[in-house]
């Protein structure tokens, strides 16, 4: 927590920093005139000036940096467990190759409308477990070879004035994860199977902080909302075809924060090419019924998602009022 702390104290330093140079280098700090540029959310000249098409899209391209076990999703009966099937936790790595775009619209001289969308083509398979699901209480560690699949559209408004831009938007953001064939055979006999899928809705707000001139660009851009709404199941197949479902449980509480920056320079008239950096996390978290649907036993379960991740890559953006 203390080292979130810091880095959230950085990129806000970072990003306040344009604001607080002197205007005399061509006079674009900041966000005067909202979105010149497709990557999201900020610019430095006015709608139906070149800067800011009518028709700019950006593409992504990055890799999420590999990192151990960076995603984990709980189950944890509130009492017995349906069918002793009381604790289940798993830890997976969530990363691969991202692919992105970014629209901008202008829609008046300080506001504009901006729409995303990344996928991820699935890096590093595998993960791990901890579960507490036999009549006598123990922990036992299980591997197992994983497939996921983590998409998400958002669309913001962004209002600009002198230095920075306010965000406004909503996030639609899915992940499922697969897990078979598990390597601990002492659990139900290595004939458990698992699938786990979030569908997460998550409204955010933010700022985001911009330096352009002539030739190149630089901007910050901080995004985060306490809660997320949307919906967890998770379902498991045991011994004998057994099926545990915890289906269809409204989230009630976590967190979305995420940290993007981008440089991009100057080609062929207005369009650029440049690298950018994300870091996100978030977190989900519900409660609800869990049951064993052959023999009817249920249970009380809190469920939570966690996850984050790293990407680094690069961008490109064509303006179609250039030569290009």
């Amino acid at each position: 927590m203390r080292r979130g702390f810091i880095l959230f104290v950085g990129i806000l330093a970072l990003a306040l920093a344009p604001a607080l140079v002197s205007a005399q280098y061509s006079g674009a700090f900041g966000l005067s005139g909202l979105p010149s540029m497709p990557s999201m959310f900020g610019g430095s000249s006015k709608c139906g000036e070149p800067v800011c098409p009518a028709f700019a899209p950006a593409v992504y391209f990055g890799w999420g940096v590999p990192q151990d076990r960076n995603t984990s999703v709980s189950l944890m009966a509130q009492n017995n467990g349906a069918a002793n099937v009381r604790e289940i936790t798993v830890k997976l790595p969530t990363n691969g190759f991202w692919l992105g775009t970014a629209l901008p619209i202008c829609l008046g001289e300080n506001l504009s409308f901006v729409a995303t969308g990344w996928y991820l083509f699935p890096g590093t398979p595998g993960g791990n477990s901890n579960e507490d699901v036999g009549a006598v209480r123990q922990y036992l560690a299980n591997n197992w070879t994983t497939q996921f699949n983590w998409w998400f559209v958002d669309g913001a408004f962004a209002y600009g004035w002198q230095g920075f831009s306010a965000l406004l938007g909503l996030r639609y953001d899915y992940y499922t994860v697969s897990i078979s064939d598990p390597n601990n055979n002492a659990l139900f006999g290595g004939q458990e199977r698992g699938d786990v899928t979030s569908n997460g809705w998550i409204p955010f707000v933010g700022f985001q902080s911009a330096y352009t001139d002539a030739v190149q660009s630089m901007k910050v851009r901080i995004l985060g909302i306490p809660t997320i709404v949307g919906t967890g199941q998770v379902a498991l197949t045991t011994i004998n075809g057994n099926r545990f479902e915890f289906d269809n449980s409204n989230y009630t509480g976590g967190h979305f924060f995420e940290v993007f920056g981008e440089y991009t320079r100057k080609f062929f008239g207005a369009s650029q090419a440049g690298v950018f950096a994300r870091w996100n996390t978030a977190r989900a978290t519900t409660s609800g019924t869990g049951q064993i649907l052959n023999i009817a036993a249920n249970d009380t379960y809190n469920f939570s998602l966690n996850r984050s991740s790293w990407t680094l890559g690069g961008l490109i953006t064509l303006d179609f009022n250039s030569p290009f």
